[in-house]
């Protein structure tokens, strides 16, 4: 095979500048770019620290996510801990943290961005899982 990693995915947002606040200052996601695009959209591309993967902002109808669906899964360490310091960041927590129904060894949390959109925090799964 030819193909070797993910090199972006794309999330739907209205407000680039609120969403680039929460995923940088919330989150921990660095600015790979930020470059114009159209009167009214820049290109921004973030990823993790030490991350391959991309995230873009989408303008919303460019990408769709299906009601009740995470439009982002992320891996973190401490879900409970996160959920700590996400809520006392005033951040929208709509379940857990708890052991993920899934996979009773594994936590997760589930929260929503400035966006709408619902990101899922777990940790990670078993190699070959």
């Amino acid at each position: 095979m030819t193909v070797s990693r993910i090199h972006f995915t794309m999330l739907p947002v209205e407000d680039q500048d609120r969403a680039l606040a929460f995923y940088t200052g919330t989150l921990g996601f660095e600015v790979e770019r930020d470059e114009p695009y159209s009167d009214n959209r820049r290109w921004i591309f973030l990823r993790l620290p030490g991350g391959g993967t991309m995230l873009q902002f989408a303008a919303p109808g460019d990408v769709t996510v299906a009601e009740g669906r995470p439009a982002l899964v992320l891996v973190c360490g401490d879900p409970d801990a996160e959920a700590a310091r996400l809520a006392a960041a005033g951040v929208e927590i709509t379940a857990g943290p708890g052991a993920a129904p899934w996979d009773p060894a594994m936590r997760w949390l589930m929260i929503r961005d400035t966006e709408g959109n619902l990101v899922l925090l777990q940790t990670a799964p078993e190699p070959g899982a």
